[in-house]
């Protein structure tokens, strides 16, 4: 949130998306819960298990509910078979921003007082807070059910989640209660759900720029490094003998820049730590071999082995070279070898985790050539999981007419013979492609979505 203003999205969760498709309540559910959840009605496991954002969950009821409802994939699930029509409404999705100056300790707290008035109401709130390990960008989902709770499913619409002032009133309350928040933290910002319009303020209203492959795999990336930091225990018992000094400090591992209140003798460490880092790192080519040929040596043999000119190229590289062949001027060479280029400098600067690291050290133990070639596929597998990160947010910017169109000039198509097939989903992880399609359905809802029709003026 900037210049007091908030981000509080409230949206009907349908059968069916703007495209047709259909979706399914449990899908978002896992979604939000960071989950692997099974669907009976498409008879399926709806898998994000692998999220490393979802920092709380919760499910509040209302009073007397049956036990079923508290349970995630029972709740949802029976969301999902009592909701017959083509044209049916699966839930009430909200999506709020929360402001930094709100401590962490306070988050859960926040979230649950926002919702208690829609489970007076009757609804159960399934609720989550998502952040990266940045705190760039900590938000909350809500999910709630939208007819009265009975014994053995769900009864009567609950109408006052269908009233038109339902969208105002959700603002000003997530507004209302983040100012009381803020006010007990101890921060003098206050935020207001008003228009710039409605607030006598004459700037334009802001529209998100949209997704940026590049920029979202490096946040991706310093996301991942974070939290690693985060987790990451004290110095060995090698390196308190190595460094007595510097691992005595209270920054473990150190900084590659030495601070400026360390002592001569600290300094000396830091030195010999780092100098120990380089001769220590797996890309190391061998001790006469300085690290940045080795670099250089490496960047070129795998440019060269996905070089246009070979048989190694991304499907859709493929279909559109086709696509041209018969143009003038051809397809853009440069481009694609710059791309190339950026995707080996963003499989080498990734940092090592410690199940590569620890491959590569079994690896070495046999022969240092068997190191060599465990380094080589480890370099593999993290440039094709950038290019096939890139290629699908590429195709899901597309329209749909023309991103099937493309698909349908891919020359496998295992995709869809083997429906069951994983493939990377938004995160890197293993998702089956129908939760692939919905995972990225939710992403660019995220990034496209407006505001509610009467706050667009702002």
């Amino acid at each position: 949130m900037q210049d007091g203003n908030i981000h509080c999205h409230v949206d009907n969760l349908a059968r069916r998306n703007k495209d047709g498709n259909e979706r399914i309540a449990i899908a978002k559910a896992a979604y939000n819960a960071g989950e692997r959840l099974w669907s009976d009605r498409q008879q399926r496991h709806v898998d994000f298990g692998n999220r490393e954002d979802v920092v709380f969950t919760n499910i509040l009821l209302p009073e007397g509910a049956p036990p079923w409802a508290g349970r995630r994939k029972e709740l949802w699930n029976k969301v999902d078979v009592t909701a017959k029509r083509r044209d049916a409404r699966l839930a009430k999705s909200i999506e709020a921003a929360i402001t930094r100056d709100i401590p962490v300790r306070m988050r859960p707290a926040l979230l649950e007082a926002f919702v208690k008035p829609f489970v007076a109401l009757g609804c159960v709130a399934d609720i989550a807070i998502h952040e990266d390990g940045t705190d760039h960008n900590p938000h909350v989902h809500i999910l709630l059910t939208t007819r009265f709770l009975e014994e053995d499913g769900f009864g009567a619409k609950i109408t006052a989640l269908e009233q038109r002032a339902f969208v105002k009133r959700v603002r000003q309350n997530w507004s209302d209660l983040t100012n009381s928040f803020l006010e007990k933290s101890g921060s003098t910002l206050r935020v207001d759900h008003r228009s710039y319009k409605a607030r006598g303020i004459g700037a334009e209203p802001t529209r998100h720029r949209g997704p940026n492959p590049t920029e979202r795999r490096n946040k991706r990336e310093h996301a991942r490094r974070v939290r690693e930091e985060k987790t990451m225990s004290g110095p060995e018992k090698d390196e308190l003998e190595r460094y007595p000094l510097l691992s005595q400090r209270e920054t473990w591992p150190p900084e590659p820049e030495a601070s400026p209140d360390m002592t001569p003798q600290e300094r000396d460490e830091h030195h010999r730590y780092w100098q120990d880092k380089v001769h220590d790192r797996p890309e190391a080519a061998s001790p006469s071999e300085p690290a940045n040929e080795s670099f250089v040596r490496r960047s070129k043999h795998f440019i060269r082995r996905a070089s246009p000119d070979l048989e190694v190229k991304p499907w859709y590289e493929q279909a559109l070279d086709n696509a041209y062949g018969d143009m003038d001027g051809g397809f853009d060479i440069k481009r694609l070898e710059e791309y190339e280029r950026s995707v080996v400098e963003g499989a080498f600067i990734k940092e090592y985790s410690n199940r590569e690291l620890a491959v590569l050290q079994a690896a070495g133990k046999i022969s240092p050539e068997v190191r060599r070639m465990a380094l080589d596929l480890i370099l593999d597998q993290r440039m094709q999981v950038i290019r096939e990160q890139d290629q699908l947010e590429k195709l899901y910017l597309l329209p749909t007419d023309i991103r099937h169109r493309i698909e349908d000039l891919r020359p496998d198509t295992w995709g869809r013979d083997d429906p069951g097939r994983p493939v990377p989903g938004p995160n890197g992880e293993l998702i089956s492609q129908r939760e692939q399609d919905i995972a990225y359905e939710q992403m660019l809802e995220e990034y496209l979505r407006e505001e509610p029709e009467q706050d667009r003026d702002r």
